[in-house]
């Protein structure tokens, strides 16, 4: 099947970077917001993006599109005793954020799988061409905002100048 691999690329964001991509998304649809975990499966939507940390639930975060109509697929992660979204089921993009410690900014991406599994058809088949479409737009609108560094890596405007200004990307 073609296009089985999930489609990412990797982000060094300043937090102005950040927000100027996600004003991108909140305007070119009806973007959600929603945690790694959850003490519930109704995961609760954020308007807000918390300081990024080494903890994990300050970074990774799933951006999922209204518009696309296929459920949103939750489990109980025992080992952690909350919910986490299964990302390969839904219609989700996986953003991890960029973290900056000290004079070193760690990269963050975006990452989504564009098949899932029908349980009907027992077989993966594409998710909805409006999600494929949705995150298409993401990383046009990123190789025309961002510099491009390497093969799937890109810097934003505000990480270009953290580096001009003697940051480290890693």
């Amino acid at each position: 099947m073609q296009g089985t691999l999930p489609k990412q690329l990797v982000l060094y964001m300043s937090k102005e970077d950040e927000e100027t991509f996600l004003q991108y998304l909140r305007s070119s649809g009806d973007l959600v917001i929603l945690p790694a975990i959850s003490p519930s499966s109704d995961f609760a939507p954020i308007t807000v993006l918390p300081e990024p940390a080494e903890d994990e639930d300050t970074r990774k975060f799933w951006l999922l599109n209204k518009a696309v109509r296929l459920p949103l697929v939750t489990e109980y992660a025992p080992e952690k005793s909350c919910y986490v979204i299964d990302g390969f089921q839904s219609p989700v993009v996986e953003f991890l954020r960029s973290w900056t410690l000290s004079h070193m900014m760690l990269a963050g991406g975006i990452r989504a799988d564009m098949n899932y599994l029908d349980d009907g058809k027992q077989d993966l088949v594409p998710k909805p061409v409006e999600f494929r479409d949705w995150f298409d737009s993401m990383q046009n609108w990123i190789r025309r905002s961002f510099k491009h560094l390497t093969l799937l890596t890109y810097v934003g405007p505000g990480a270009q100048t953290f580096m001009e200004e003697g940051g480290l990307l890693h």
